[in-house]
């Protein structure tokens, strides 16, 4: 019997190498890239790249975002904070890839979300939103182009995409985005880094159906391997455990 033990634990072994190898291969050590003053971009996997812009374009990288490449496609997810950054950023991603973003994804109404959606509609660029972030942007002349109200699959050449919303929390809208075969969830402001030592901004929260919404999208994409907030450093499945404990303290 004791060599049938000992192949079962070496062929556990061998499976748990495999996971821990196909999760540090999704952590890439590849380091940021500044492309601009207010811009640096991260390779994260083969078809997707970390994006950190500057809330206050003052060169402090405090915000993040989600760059999608496909055969035809590349998918950013979430403007920069206003329009003179974000032609700039459209710009810095053109000179790189030698392509052009072809759809944008908003992940809430706040400006480090949305801010730039009027040079997005400009450039007739198709945006991507939920229905409540859509009316909420009218009084604010930003358009959303393709709206939904809870899940929408949005399958481009190879990838498929998965837009969610699972209920408020920082913001009535906040939705999620997932890339299931790079298992990579943006949660958006609906999550906190780990580095995050409060609630941050709460005026548009609703606190009660937060967490409730945090535990959804957690039952949703048990999967997640790379979980990207709003701001500050990425992570993994315990940024959902982070968030929730910062949300149980008053």
């Amino acid at each position: 019997m004791k060599p049938k033990i000992h192949l079962t634990l070496f062929i556990f072994l061998l499976s748990l190498t495999g996971l821990c190898a196909q999760t540090n291969a999704l952590f890439t050590d590849n380091k940021a890239e500044q492309i601009d003053k207010n811009f640096a971009i991260t390779q994260l996997t083969n078809k997707a790249y970390l994006i950190q812009s500057s809330f206050g374009a003052n060169g402090q990288l405090d915000c993040n975002h989600l760059l999608i490449i496909d055969t035809k496609d590349l998918v950013l997810v979430n403007t920069p904070v206003n329009d003179s950054l974000t032609l700039i950023l459209l710009s810095c991603i053109e000179k790189k890839f030698k392509r052009k973003v072809t759809k944008v994804i908003v992940s809430h109404f706040h400006e480090d979300s949305s801010g730039g959606l009027r040079q997005i509609s400009k450039l007739g660029i198709n945006s991507f939103g939920l229905n409540k972030t859509g009316n909420l942007l009218k009084s604010q002349n930003r358009h959303i182009d393709f709206l939904f109200t809870s899940f929408l699959a949005l399958d481009l050449q190879t990838l498929h995409l998965e837009l969610f919303y699972p209920g408020a929390g920082h913001s009535i809208d906040n939705i999620v985005i997932w890339l299931p075969e790079d298992k990579i969830l943006f949660g958006g402001c609906l999550l906190k880094s780990l580095e995050a030592k409060d609630k941050g901004n709460i005026k548009d929260a609703d606190l009660k159906a937060w967490p409730v919404s945090v535990e959804l999208v957690m039952k949703k994409y048990p999967d997640a391997m790379i979980v990207i907030p709003g701001h500050g450093a990425i992570g993994n499945a315990s940024v959902f455990d982070h968030t929730l404990k910062l949300l149980a303290n008053n």
